[in-house]
């Protein structure tokens, strides 16, 4: 029998075509938080000193911050979750797993915004690729994408010999890096969905920005340029 000839220009043409539609996840599809998941898994599973440690030893920076000393939120938020990370060191890759399924089904599904989640669905039925592009573990980004039987492009984590180093590569996929990750894909951006001011690079490269309960500056920016605002 013969085998079908494959028009590899016109497949690479077609990709090229593609719509795709970007999604942040924490803020933006769902109103969980990653770190107080992580938190809950450690508590669940008989290892809440380990946090209660941590807690102390920054418990100055956290009052600072609540008070107002600290006044860069974002690096604080950033360097927060990335020293909740470090309290996984050592686990074995198939153990962090069932971590990032504990902080999808028990953080980011229950609190998902389920509006958003829907034009997800409309575009996704459309025919549109659907990307959740965000600066969340990989491991944890992957399982909450699966719900959705959809693409995710997040921070990868480190590991050697099977076991988490309790570090990413390289940095974190929020802003440029996120903008980076998407303009190397084939395909047309025709909308994006973000919640913060680290998504405003991302919702510029797209045809249609949704800011979805967006923080003030990314409020401002929105209602500036004219963005659609969603309050879901």
């Amino acid at each position: 029998m013969n085998q079908p000839v494959i028009n590899e220009a016109a497949v690479a043409d077609a990709a090229a075509e593609r719509e795709i539609v970007a999604f942040d996840l924490e803020g933006t599809l769902s109103a969980g938080v990653a770190w107080e998941g992580m938190r809950d898994y450690l508590v669940a599973h008989g290892e809440g000193d380990k946090f209660r440690r941590f807690l102390r030893r920054n418990i100055l920076n956290v009052l600072a911050f609540r008070v107002g000393i600290l006044r860069d939120e974002r690096a604080f938020k950033e360097r927060w979750i990335l020293d909740v990370m470090r309290l996984f060191a050592g686990y074995p890759e198939a153990r962090f797993a069932e971590v990032g399924a504990w902080v999808a089904d028990k953080t980011f599904w229950p609190h998902r915004r389920v509006a958003v989640v829907e034009e997800l669905v409309a575009h996704q039925a459309n025919g549109r690729r659907i990307l959740i592009v965000s600066g969340m573990f990989e491991p944890i980004l992957q399982q909450f994408a699966a719900k959705l039987q959809v693409e995710s492009i997040g921070t990868p984590v480190e590991v050697v010999n099977g076991r988490l180093t309790g570090e990413i590569i390289g940095q974190l996929n929020v802003g440029p890096p996120k903008v980076a990750q998407l303009q190397q894909l084939p395909g047309k951006l025709v909308a994006a969905y973000g919640d913060t001011l680290r998504d405003i690079p991302m919702l510029e490269l797209a045809e249609t920005a949704v800011a979805v309960h967006p923080d003030a500056v990314l409020k401002e920016t929105a209602v500036q340029r004219g963005w659609r605002i969603l309050q879901a």
